[in-house]
C-alpha cells in the first residue's frame, strides 16, 4: 500500500516551515538584544561581537531543543493557540535558564546580564510572530486546495454528526474533504456518498483515504468493536475514534491504571503550579482594579443608596471550588420589598423587582464589580465558570452529565461561556461545555485572552437583564 502522501506532506511542510521561522526568530532576537544592549541601551561597552557570534550557536541549538521539548513542532489539526503561547513562552523562559546556569555556573564566561533579558523577551515575541506567519502560510495553502487530507467517516449516530457538522462550520479554514460513509446503517450524513464494502483497509486503499473517523452509538457494540479492529490495522492513515463518553465529560483522559488502560472522567483539576499562577494573576489585577476604580465604587455605591431602599450591596449564597457555599457580592439592583416568585431561577426581562439604577447596573455588568473583593478574599477567581445559587447546582447535577466537574475550580467573574454570549436565560448544557473547555485548556494567557475579549464584547449582553 502506498504511503499517505497528503498527510506526510502537510507534516513534512508545517515542520520544515516553523523549522526555518524559529531559526531566523532566534539568530534576529540574539543579534539584535546584542544591538540593544550595546548600542542604543546607555551604559554598554561594546562587547566584541566575535563573542555573541559564536554563543549565537549555543543560543540556536538550545532555543531548537526546548522548542522540540516543549513538543512545538508536532502535528496537529487545529492548534490551540493559548497552547502555542505558554509554551513558547515556557521555552523561552528555559532557554533563559539554561544560558545563566551554563554561562556563569558552568563556563563562567562574562555575558551581559541585560542583553540576556532582552534576549529571552525578543525571542518570545520573534517566536510568537514567526509562528503566527507560519500558520497564515499554512491557511493560505489549505484555502488554494493543498494538503487536503482525504476523510473517510466510518458508522452513524448524533457524534459522527456532530463531528461532521463541527468540521465543516470551519468552512475554508478545515484541512479535511469528506469522501464518503461505511457502514451508516441507514443515517447518511450530510449526503455524504455511500460506500458499500465490509472492508475498512480496502476502502483506505481504494479511495485514498488519509484519515478514518469511527463512531457509533453505545448500543451497537458489534459494529464499533469490528470497525475498531480494523482501524488498528490501517498503517497509512490516521484513525479517530469517538468513544461514548459525553462531550461534557470534558476533564477525561485515558491513564495507565495498574498497568491497566483506564479512562478518568474528572481529571479537570488544575494542578498546585497552574493554581499558584492564577491565585497570583487574580491577586494583583484585582487588587489594581479596586485601587483604580475606587471612584467609581463610591459613585456607584450612591447611586444604588438613594435609589430605593435597602443595602449598597447585596449578597447572595453561590457554590465555589469544591462545592464550598461563599457570599457572592453584587451591588443591589432590585427592590427589597419585593421577594422572589416560584423559588429560585434566572432573573428574566422587565423583570419588575429591578430598579432603574439596577437595570442600568445589571445591562453593563457593572453590578458585578463588588466581586473583585470576594477575588481578593480567595472565594472567587478573576477568570472561571459563574457561581450558581446552590438551590439551582443541586437541580443541574441531576440533569446534566458532568455539571459538577465546574467546581474543581474556583467560579470567576468572568468566563469562556460568558463571552461566547452565554449569559443570564441560555443554554446551561452548552455552558458547561464551554466551561469544562476552558478547564482543561487553562493557560495564564487563555485567562489574559477572557479579559480583553470581557472589555471587548462582556460587558453589555442581551441576555444580561
Amino acid at each position: 500500500m502506498k504511503s499517505n502522501n497528503k498527510g506526510v506532506a502537510l507534516e513534512s511542510f508545517q515542520f520544515k516551515l516553523r523549522l526555518i521561522s524559529d531559526i531566523i526568530a532566534t539568530l534576529g532576537a540574539w543579534f539584535l538584544s546584542y544591538y540593544l544592549r550595546f548600542f542604543i541601551i546607555p551604559g554598554g561597552m561594546g562587547e566584541p561581537i566575535e563573542l555573541f557570534t559564536g554563543l549565537s550557536v549555543l543560543a540556536l541549538a538550545s532555543t531548537l531543543f526546548f522548542l522540540f521539548f516543549n513538543r512545538l513542532y508536532e502535528p496537529s489539526v487545529i492548534t490551540k493557540w493559548s497552547k502555542e503561547v505558554s509554551a513558547l513562552l515556557r521555552t523561552s523562559l528555559d532557554v533563559f535558564i539554561t544560558f545563566v546556569v551554563f554561562y556563569y555556573y558552568i563556563l563562567s564566561i562574562t555575558v551581559s546580564r541585560i542583553a540576556l533579558i532582552l534576549f529571552m523577551g525578543i525571542l518570545f515575541v520573534f517566536l510568537y510572530i514567526g509562528r503566527r506567519i507560519s500558520n497564515i502560510i499554512i491557511g493560505r495553502c489549505v484555502r488554494a486546495g493543498k494538503f487536503i487530507q482525504r476523510t473517510l467517516l466510518v458508522g452513524y449516530g448524533k457524534k459522527l454528526r456532530d463531528f461532521y457538522n463541527t468540521t465543516m462550520g470551519h468552512g475554508n479554514s478545515t484541512r479535511i474533504r469528506f469522501v464518503g460513509q461505511m457502514w451508516s446503517n441507514s443515517d447518511a450524513i450530510g449526503g455524504l456518498p455511500q460506500i458499500k464494502s465490509q472492508s475498512l483497509e480496502q476502502v483506505v486503499k481504494d479511495k485514498a483515504i488519509d484519515i478514518v473517523v469511527i463512531g457509533f452509538p453505545p448500543n451497537d457494540s458489534t459494529n464499533r468493536e469490528e470497525a475498531s479492529h480494523q482501524g488498528l490495522e490501517l498503517l497509512n492513515a490516521k484513525v479517530f475514534f469517538l468513544s461514548d463518553i459525553p462531550r461534557s465529560y470534558a476533564g477525561s483522559v485515558i491513564t495507565d491504571f495498574y498497568n491497566i488502560p483506564a479512562v478518568q472522567l474528572n481529571n479537570s483539576e488544575l494542578s498546585i503550579g497552574k493554581r499558584f499562577v492564577k491565585r497570583t494573576f487574580d491577586l494583583v489585577s484585582c487588587s489594581a482594579a479596586v485601587i483604580l476604580l475606587s471612584p467609581l465604587y463610591l459613585l456607584l455605591a450612591l447611586l444604588v443608596k438613594i435609589s430605593s431602599k435597602g443595602p449598597v450591596f447585596f449578597k447572595q449564597d453561590r457554590v465555589t471550588r469544591n462545592g464550598e457555599v461563599f457570599k457572592m457580592l453584587k451591588f443591589r439592583s432590585m427592590r427589597i420589598d419585593m421577594p422572589e416568585q416560584n423559588g429560585p431561577h434566572f432573573t428574566e426581562e422587565d423583570d419588575p423587582r429591578i430598579t432603574k439604577i439596577g437595570r442600568i447596573l445589571r445591562k453593563t455588568s457593572l453590578d458585578e464589580l463588588p466581586q473583585f473583593f470576594n477575588v481578593i478574599a480567595g472565594s472567587m477567581s478573576l477568570i472561571g465558570p459563574r457561581p450558581e445559587r446552590p438551590e439551582l447546582v443541586e437541580e443541574f447535577k441531576k440533569t446534566i452529565p458532568g455539571y459538577d466537574l465546574r467546581h474543581k475550580v474556583k467560579s470567576g467573574i468572568s468566563g469562556w461561556a460568558q463571552v461566547n454570549g452565554l449569559r443570564g436565560n441560555t443554554s446551561i448544557e452548552k455552558r458547561v461545555d464551554f466551561d469544562l473547555y476552558y478547564i482543561r485548556n487553562w493557560s495564564i494567557f487563555f485567562d489574559f485572552k477572557i479579559v480583553i475579549l470581557t472589555f471587548v464584547k462582556g460587558f453589555i449582553n442581551k441576555n444580561a437583564y
